[in-house]
């Protein structure tokens, strides 16, 4: 059973996140397509828009990215991987701190593109996605309280983000890599989250009545806990997104996709 986040809690999440020091620095030496593949549509350089080409060729993209492309050195999108998420909570009625490592993010590749628009008059390229499951498991290192109650633990945790809605906003710039590509600058995401549910091991040393009693507050009060980690959530996430997409753009010269 998911329990419902609620709108004005998850509308608000947005997620800013830091990768490495360099996530949005273009090595001037990554692999490119030297050929346009049959999967990447052409749109009007002076209208992407056209005929909703962008959303169409950024549909066709986001699907074969699951796979990744090997020939550009791109990894599969499917799992994602995260190395690691940090919290730093010190206030309120939840302080933690830790966080989580090596996360295995599987969904993805089933996300439906809502709409997709590029614009290079403003330097904006934004997308809507949905995402009916994503299944998240990774390990986890946290000491803090919640809601006033006790939280010590390390070990596995388990996720599942039900019925996600995320609204992209970035501002864009043209970079030459030699051949000219597109580099996002700028991020902000925020997402709608249907329900969420979550079960952390060895919680307080392995102590079975408390980890049991500890994982069903922290199911039956999910909207505060999400709202309660907002901040370090948009401290969190939004630059790995921005390492990830510039990976895959760097790899993708504008005379291939755009005329």
């Amino acid at each position: 059973m998911y329990l419902c986040a609620t709108e004005d809690i998850s509308r608000g999440l947005t997620l800013l996140v830091i990768l490495s020091a360099f996530s949005t620095i273009f090595a001037s030496n990554v692999p490119q397509f030297k050929e346009k593949p049959n999967w990447l549509l052409t749109c009007p350089r002076e209208n992407p828009n056209q005929d909703s080409c962008f959303k169409k060729l950024f549909e066709a993209m986001f699907t074969k990215l699951a796979g990744g492309l090997p020939e550009v050195e791109i990894a599969p999108f499917e799992p994602l991987k995260i190395q690691n998420v940090q919290i730093s909570k010190g206030m309120g009625s939840l302080t933690l701190a830790g966080g989580f490592q090596d996360l295995l993010v599987r969904g993805p590749s089933n996300g439906t593109v809502r709409r997709a628009l590029l614009n290079l008059k403003d330097k904006t390229l934004d997308f809507d996605l949905e995402l009916p499951l994503l299944r998240i498991n990774a390990t986890y290192n946290l000491k803090g309280n919640v809601l006033l109650l006790p939280l010590v633990g390390d070990g596995d945790v388990k996720m599942a983000l039900k019925d996600v809605r995320s609204n992209v906003v970035t501002k864009i710039s043209i970079k030459s890599l030699p051949e000219e590509v597109i580099q996002i600058d700028e991020m902000k995401v925020q997402f709608l989250i249907g329900g969420m549910k979550i079960h952390l091991d060895n919680l307080f040393n392995g102590n079975k009545i408390l980890g049991a009693s500890l994982n069903l507050f922290l199911n039956q009060n999910a909207n505060e806990i999400i709202a309660e980690l907002r901040n370090d959530l948009e401290n969190g996430l939004s630059k790995i997104f921005i390492t990830l997409w510039n990976n895959v753009f760097s790899r993708m010269p504008l005379k291939l996709w755009l005329k």
